[in-house]
């Protein structure tokens, strides 16, 4: 018979064979023998017990969740059995969890001081006589002259600082699933309150491991990810810039 204890989680079956001839009954307990190792010949004069198949993995645990029963692991308290693989299709929704946080630093400070001068004076020049003959021009009223000078400092400081922090859950919806099993995600959200629309919208794509067992991705996982907000409304519109002062911050003459 099988003598198995159950309340081990590393239990394995053993088996008890009688030695026949000498008129007494000796109990040797064996090991399930291994598939994948080589048979050993049989042992003359003792009688073969019958084991039960059971296919096992590197480390001496099954080969399947069906065979905990054989071992005994389901009457143990500390036995859970392995969630099952969950097979991902086309157009399953999957929930995302965003969790971006992000500070920067920056300062800067420039100074430039420029000092031109110029001075110039005509001391000769020539006039035409005719189409053939050059002459030299006199300049009874003196020789011309140019002269300027131009002094331009300039001074600019500037600090940025900012810290940001984005939270939120989006449900997301399999668009493509790629040849070598990444998958492209897809997500669309609209808030809309009293006269103000909050949207979100969210592409990333994926590993199929990466989905956890709840159905939930992480963003810091997505490849190629773009989030997007935009809000419209009487409170977007209370602090958002006109046309005019876009274009003058683009231009930047001054």
């Amino acid at each position: 018979p099988i003598v198995a204890q159950n309340g081990s989680l590393f239990h394995r079956p053993v088996a008890s064979s009688a030695q026949s001839g000498s008129g007494s009954a000796n109990s040797e307990t064996l090991p399930a023998p291994n598939p994948n190792a080589a048979q050993a010949p049989p042992v003359q004069g003792a009688q073969q017990q019958p084991y039960p198949s059971i296919p096992m993995q590197a480390g001496g645990l099954p080969a399947s969740p069906d065979n905990a029963g054989h071992l005994g692991l389901q009457t143990s308290w500390a036995y859970v059995p392995p969630t099952p693989a969950r097979t991902l299709k086309l157009h399953d929704i999957v929930s995302i969890r965003i969790d971006e946080v992000s500070t920067s630093l920056s300062t800067g400070s420039a100074t430039s001081r420029k000092t031109t001068s110029y001075d110039a004076a005509l001391m000769q020049w020539i006039r035409l006589v005719g189409l053939d003959t050059i002459k030299p021009a006199p300049q009874a009223d003196g020789d011309p002259r140019i002269q300027t000078s131009q002094t331009e400092v300039y001074r600019g400081d500037s600090n940025l600082r900012t810290s940001e922090s984005y939270t939120r859950n989006i449900a997301a919806e399999i668009v493509d699933i790629k040849p070598n099993g990444q998958i492209v995600l897809d997500a669309t959200k609209e808030i809309d309150e009293d006269d103000n629309v909050v949207r979100y919208s969210l592409t990333g794509t994926c590993r199929s491991q990466d989905i956890g067992p709840d159905n939930v991705v992480l963003s810091r996982n997505l490849i190629r990810s773009k989030i997007s907000r935009q809000s419209l409304g009487h409170v977007r519109d209370g602090y958002s810039r006109g046309w005019l002062t876009k274009l003058v911050a683009r231009i930047k003459p001054f």
